[in-house]
C-alpha cells in the first residue's frame, strides 16, 4: 500500500511534445510578424535616401552628446529607420550658415543643409528618450518631401541653447 502512494501515473509524452510544439508555431509567428512590420518600417521610408552630404564651418564651438534619433515631424514616437537615422549614438554637434552636421559614432554623420531647416526647440523628449524639462536640441527639417524631427541632448545643457540661437540665425538668414 505505501509503495502504491508513491507510484507515478504514466507520463503523457503526447500532451507535452504537442505542447511544445505549439509554443513553438507561435513564437515562430511572432518573430516572423514582428521581421515583417521592421521591413515595412524601412520600406516606408526608403525614399528618404539618400540623404544629403556636406560640411559645416563651425560658428559655434562643436558639442559632445548623445544624437537621440530622428522621427517623423509632430510624433515623437514614429522612428524613422531609413539610413540608420533611428539609431541612438555618441556624436558631436556641429552648426554653421551651411546647416548642421551630426558626427555619429559607429555610422555615417548626418548633414541637414540650412535650406532644410524648417523650425529648432528646445523639447523633453523625442525617439522615445525623455529628459528632464527642455534637454534636448530638436530641428525640424525637410527630406524629399518628408517633414523629420532630429533631436541631440549634448553633454552641457547651456551648448543646446547655443546651438538654437545658432539654427534660429540660419533660419532668419535664409528667410531673409
Amino acid at each position: 500500500m505505501i509503495a502504491a502512494a508513491y507510484e507515478r501515473p504514466p507520463d503523457n509524452w503526447t500532451g507535452r511534445i504537442l505542447f511544445t510544439l505549439g509554443v513553438l508555431v507561435v513564437f515562430a509567428l511572432i518573430v516572423w510578424a514582428a521581421r515583417r512590420a521592421w521591413k515595412r518600417r524601412v520600406a516606408a521610408h526608403a525614399d528618404l535616401l539618400p540623404l544629403p552630404e556636406g560640411t559645416v564651418t563651425d560658428a559655434t564651438p562643436a558639442s559632445d552628446g548623445l544624437y537621440v534619433g530622428t522621427t517623423e515631424a509632430g510624433s515623437w514616437q514614429a522612428r524613422v529607420y531609413a539610413g540608420k537615422l533611428a539609431d541612438r549614438a555618441a556624436a558631436t554637434l556641429h552648426t554653421g550658415p551651411e546647416g548642421l552636421l551630426i558626427e555619429r559614432d559607429g555610422t555615417a554623420p548626418l548633414f541637414i543643409p540650412a535650406a532644410a531647416v524648417r523650425e529648432a526647440r528646445l523639447d523633453a523628449g523625442l525617439a522615445n528618450k525623455v529628459v528632464g524639462g527642455a534637454g534636448l536640441l530638436v530641428v525640424t527639417w525637410e527630406q524629399n518631401g518628408y517633414l523629420l524631427d532630429s533631436g541631440f541632448r549634448a553633454d552641457h545643457r547651456i551648448d543646446n541653447a547655443t546651438h538654437l540661437r545658432e539654427i534660429e540665425k540660419v533660419i532668419l538668414e535664409k528667410t531673409a
